[in-house]
């Protein structure tokens, strides 16, 4: 990866933002003064006072009219980020589910290993997922999805699935965002195509905190979630072994 020698790296947090006005303020009102440079809220056709409650917290808000998806907010979320220059993104969702005070934890872990994506894990140790309310079906779920995409990628982690995450915004800038996919999937996408370009991820231990407010992938959307992270893991493993061509030409794993 680039190394980032500036002593003040530039730290640009991102919310992909739906209906978030009941949440949005207590999320931002954690993140520490000083712990990042610029916040862009994107909002995802919300039919709340969400663009509003951002615009008066003083955060960068990008609108889509339409629906695009939570992979269209997130590619909207990069691609705003990289062109206000960051060096590093924080996903932060306005849900006041992950610990947003916590950033400050995250971006020092990304920067002292030289990781391309850190994770904030929920289950580092396994319970503490439970401990903050996790359903048991989507602790079973995630377990066992976990077991089966770590088998195929050949990488070892706690978990794959956590929207707290810090990226190396040079990786970000040369990202093919227009191949990946627009729905959830776009998040375990973002994990193989790390893998893929042969680059280390990491992750620090963290929680995330369940309660009625809470934005939540409904069941159905849990379904084609886990199929979509199988289907992509499959597919990282076919490049390992030679079986398939790359998502991107190999010029894209220099960093």
């Amino acid at each position: 990866m680039v190394q980032h020698t500036s002593a003040h790296p530039r730290v640009v947090a991102v919310m992909p933002a739906r209906n978030s006005a009941a949440t949005l303020e207590s999320t931002f009102r954690k993140i520490p003064p000083g712990s990042v440079h610029e916040i862009v809220l994107v909002d995802n056709a919300s039919r709340d006072a969400t663009v509003s409650i951002a615009e008066r917290l003083g955060i960068t808000v990008v609108r889509h009219p339409v629906d695009r998806g939570f992979g269209g907010s997130i590619k909207t979320c990069f691609r705003t980020a990289v062109a206000a220059g960051a060096d590093y993104v924080v996903e932060i969702h306005p849900d006041d589910q992950y610990p947003a005070d916590e950033i400050p934890a995250l971006v020092e872990a990304i920067r002292s290993t030289g990781d391309t994506i850190v994770i904030g894990s929920r289950f580092l140790p396994p319970r503490r997922a439970l401990e903050y309310g996790m359903p048991w079906w989507k602790f079973v779920a995630n377990r066992i999805l976990t077991f089966l995409n770590c088998a195929m990628m050949g990488i070892r982690l706690s978990e794959f699935h956590s929207g707290f995450r810090v990226y190396d915004g040079a990786w970000v800038r040369g990202l093919p965002l227009d191949a990946f996919s627009d729905d959830f999937k776009l998040g375990f996408e973002l994990v193989g195509q790390a893998v893929e370009d042969g680059l280390a991820i990491g992750e620090t231990p963290s929680y995330c905190r369940y309660f009625p407010e809470m934005s939540s992938n409904p069941l159905k959307g849990s379904i084609v979630y886990g199929w979509g992270t199988l289907t992509e893991s499959f597919r990282v493993m076919l490049v390992r072994f030679g079986l398939r061509a790359p998502r991107r030409p190999a010029a894209g794993q220099a960093h």
